[in-house]
């Protein structure tokens, strides 16, 4: 089946984030819509694209895009009535995936999400996503909900050995040669120091959820359970 794509709409417009949102809907994506910048910030859940206005009440979007950027992995659109090409320019050049201008032909706005999607996901084939928690092998950078978790290139790697078995029970006999490089002798505590200073580092930095669990006698289970408000 088909994962819903979900869209965060900042428009402080009320009848065109109506109509926008309908068209969306209709076209079987989830769409949730903020009117401010504030309120966007605040949104909760999976994000996969951003469609921003320019001019909003609270907070210029070329000033908010960098924040959305940090909270939110995800494409940003500018989708704004300010059509000059210097205007243009300057909303490219901070970095938004792509500037549409309105009014926009709805069937132009879907092609234009579809590709912007397109493309993030081929840049972002080499990232473990599991909900929240992306780590992007290319960049060697974990975040969870858009924040950064600082790991060391080591913690980096067990992260990651585990993300991709979230929910398995790991023996240490597969963590040595996978992390470590040599079979296990039954007596080596190395991987056990490394996974518990990564544990207590993800206690620190990291939201209630996710874990590292020790099986008695079997080995570790990680799992990402985030909670929702």
């Amino acid at each position: 089946m088909t994962q819903p794509v979900h869209i965060l709409l900042i428009e402080d417009d009320f009848g065109l984030a109506h109509v926008i949102c309908e068209y969306l809907q209709s076209q079987q994506m989830q769409i949730r819509h903020a009117a401010t910048a504030d309120q966007a910030l605040q949104a909760q859940g999976p994000v996969d694209l951003i469609l921003c206005d320019i001019m909003l009440p609270d907070q210029h979007g070329l000033q908010l895009l960098p924040q959305l950027q940090q909270r939110f992995a995800c494409p940003v659109l500018f989708l704004t009535a300010l059509s000059s090409t210097d205007d243009q320019v300057r909303g490219l050049d901070a970095g938004a995936t792509d500037y549409l201008c309105k009014p926009i032909d709805p069937a132009l706005l879907l092609a234009k999400i579809r590709s912007s999607l397109r493309v993030h996901r081929r840049e972002h084939s080499s990232a473990i996503v599991l909900h929240d928690l992306v780590l992007d092998r290319t960049l060697n950078r974990a975040t969870v909900a858009g924040q950064p978790l600082e790991l060391t290139s080591l913690e980096f790697d067990i992260l990651c050995f585990f993300a991709q078995r979230a929910g398995q029970i790991i023996s240490r006999e597969t963590l040595f040669v996978h992390l470590v490089g040599r079979e296990y002798d039954g007596l080596d505590r190395a991987i056990d120091v490394r996974i518990s200073r990564l544990r207590k580092h993800l206690e620190q930095t990291a939201p209630a959820g996710l874990s590292i669990v020790t099986v008695r006698g079997q080995g570790y289970l990680f799992n990402y359970l985030p909670e929702r408000p």
